[in-house]
């Protein structure tokens, strides 16, 4: 069974999220960053804006209760948009990425030393072992889910959409503690949702009622006109379920 330990609040998990972020802009690699990740991402961004405080604050604040929005995760998706025959890609990852992804770094509150060492290398899944000044365990394990041209996190919307959203994405940058932020590139909001709401997996459902829970105290639009295009007629139960249960008024 999967254990769920790692969310954007978690310092160590941020620093990595980064780190990714930085190596794939440093190699050209079209990407988004997608699924719970994703949608910690966006959850994130959203009360950093409304509270105007960074993360560190957010979570040390009784009166926030930032852990009833985000969900924990110990993977990260990640969609690549790479170009050539797969055993080119499949290079690209395991030869330029992946090894950059070994490091160490000062903690965002610069009172210790995280380090990333590969624990399982492989173009599809590959496994990283976190330490904290020298300390792990056996749990302590972040896995990327890679894909490389594939659906992935789309796997239930048309083949076609992969490209678009990669294309579409947006970069957001949160601010984590005074002098540190994570940046990464995530799918257009309306596509995040709409991946989601193909599956309506139990996550999948978790996640978009948080999301849209803080959409609507901050006042964002969503194009819903989007949403549609992409969903229906395929996903039309699905679809119907999230409007009626978030947004009635759709209906």
């Amino acid at each position: 069974m999967k254990r769920q330990l790692y969310d954007l609040t978690d310092e160590a998990f941020a620093v990595f999220v980064n780190r990714i972020g930085s190596v794939l802009r440093d190699e050209n690699v079209t990407h988004n960053i997608v699924g719970g990740t994703a949608s910690q991402a966006y959850i994130l961004d959203l009360m950093t804006k409304k509270y105007g405080r960074n993360i560190v604050d957010l979570t040390a604040d009784p009166d926030v209760r930032i852990q009833d929005y985000v969900r924990s995760t110990d993977d990260i998706d990640i969609a690549l948009g790479l170009n050539g025959e797969d055993v080119d890609k499949i290079r690209l990852i395991t030869n330029d990425i992946l090894p950059r992804l070994n490091f160490e770094e000062i903690s965002p509150d610069e009172e210790s030393i995280i380090e990333y060492k590969s624990e399982r290398i492989g173009a599809s899944r590959p496994r990283f072992r976190v330490y904290t000044n020298g300390q792990g365990s056996q749990d302590d394990v972040i896995a990327m889910n890679l894909s490389r041209g594939q659906n992935g996190d789309l796997y239930k919307l048309d083949d076609s959409l992969y490209k678009e959203f990669l294309e579409q994405g947006r970069d957001i940058e949160i601010p984590f503690a005074d002098d540190y932020s994570i940046n990464l590139r995530v799918p257009r909001l309306e596509h995040l949702l709409a991946s989601k709401i193909s599956q309506s997996r139990a996550k999948d459902l978790m996640d978009n009622k948080n999301i849209a829970a803080l959409v609507k105290k901050s006042g964002i639009k969503i194009d819903f006109g989007e949403m549609d295009r992409i969903l229906l007629p395929e996903h039309e139960d699905n679809y119907t379920h999230f409007l009626s249960t978030e947004f009635p008024e759709r209906v």
